[in-house]
C-alpha cells in the first residue's frame, strides 16, 4: 500500500458549481448531527415519561424495555437529515477523492482488505490503552442492560444500526466533511490534528466523559484518517470502523451469548 497521499484540489472550492464547505459550515453540520441526536433522545424520554404516567408504571422500565429502538430511532433521526443535507448542498463533492472531496468512491478490494487488517492492528491497541488508562471503563455494562431487555429484532436492528449505519455517518462527517471543511483553510496535517481530536472529544459521552480512554479513541481515529488521506476514499475507512465496532460490540455482548 504505497500509494502517494491524495493531493488537495486547490481549485475545487473555488468551483462556481461546487458549494463552499470551510471550517465553520463543517463544524456546523457535525454538532447539527448530534444535537439531532440530543433532540431524539429527548423527544424519547418525554414520551416515555408520558406513557409512565398514563400507564401507571416507572418510566425506567418502558425506557429498559425499549432501549434498543429507542437509540435506533435516535440515529435514524439525526442520521436521515444530516445526509440529505450534504446530498443537496455538496453533491460534486461526494465522489471526489481529493480533498476538499469527501472520498466516497470505490477504492480496490486492497485497501478494503487494508482497512480490515488495520482494524484487527487497532482493536487490541485501542482496547488496551482503553484497559491501562481506566480499566473500569462502563460502557460494556449499559450495553449489555440495553441488549438484555430487547427482544430479538430489536437486537437485530441495533446491531445493525452499530456495526453499519454509525460507522459510515462518521466517517462521512469526520473523515469526510470535517477534513474536507478544515483542509480549505488550514494545512493537511492540522485539519487531520482537528478532526482526529475532535472524532476524539465527540466520543467521550459514550464512555460517561472520562477523558482517560481519548489516547484510544485517538489512535482509532488516526488510523481512519490515514487510510482516507492514503487511498483517496472513505470505504477503507468506513470497512475498518465497522469491524471495530463489530468486534467491541462482540465482546460486550460475550456475557449473554
Amino acid at each position: 500500500m504505497s500509494t502517494p497521499a491524495i493531493p488537495r484540489a486547490a481549485d475545487s472550492a473555488r468551483n462556481p458549481a461546487t458549494a463552499r464547505l470551510g471550517p465553520w459550515r463543517a463544524l456546523g453540520l457535525v454538532a447539527l448531527y448530534f444535537a439531532l441526536q440530543i433532540a431524539a433522545a429527548l423527544l424519547w424520554m418525554l414520551g416515555a415519561h408520558v406513557a409512565a404516567y398514563v400507564e401507571q408504571r416507572p418510566a425506567a422500565d418502558l425506557l429498559a424495555a425499549h432501549g434498543s429502538l429507542m437509540l435506533s430511532t435516535v440515529l435514524l433521526f439525526a442520521t436521515l437529515p444530516t445526509l440529505l443535507l450534504l446530498r443537496l448542498h455538496w453533491p460534486a463533492r461526494w465522489s471526489a477523492a481529493a480533498l476538499p472531496g469527501f472520498g466516497l468512491r470505490w477504492p480496490g478490494l486492497r485497501w478494503i482488505l487494508g482497512g480490515l487488517l488495520l482494524a484487527a492492528l487497532l482493536l487490541p491497541l485501542v482496547l488496551g490503552l482503553n484497559a491501562a488508562l481506566f480499566p473500569r471503563q462502563g460502557v460494556t455494562q449499559s450495553v449489555l442492560v440495553i441488549f438484555d431487555h430487547a427482544r430479538l429484532w430489536m437486537r437485530v436492528l441495533l446491531t445493525l444500526m452499530i456495526v453499519l449505519l454509525a460507522p459510515f455517518v462518521e466517517e462521512l462527517l469526520f473523515r469526510g466533511v470535517l477534513l474536507a471543511g478544515l483542509s480549505e483553510r488550514l494545512p493537511l496535517r492540522w485539519a487531520v490534528a482537528l478532526s482526529v481530536l475532535l472524532f476524539a472529544i465527540a466520543h467521550l459521552p459514550d464512555t460517561g466523559g472520562h477523558w482517560q480512554v481519548l489516547p484510544g479513541l485517538i489512535a482509532l481515529a488516526l488510523g481512519l484518517t490515514w487510510l482516507r488521506v492514503r487511498s483517496g476514499s472513505l470505504l477503507p475507512g468506513y470497512a475498518a470502523h465497522a469491524l471495530y465496532n463489530a468486534s467491541v460490540l462482540a465482546l460486550a455482548l460475550w456475557p449473554l451469548l
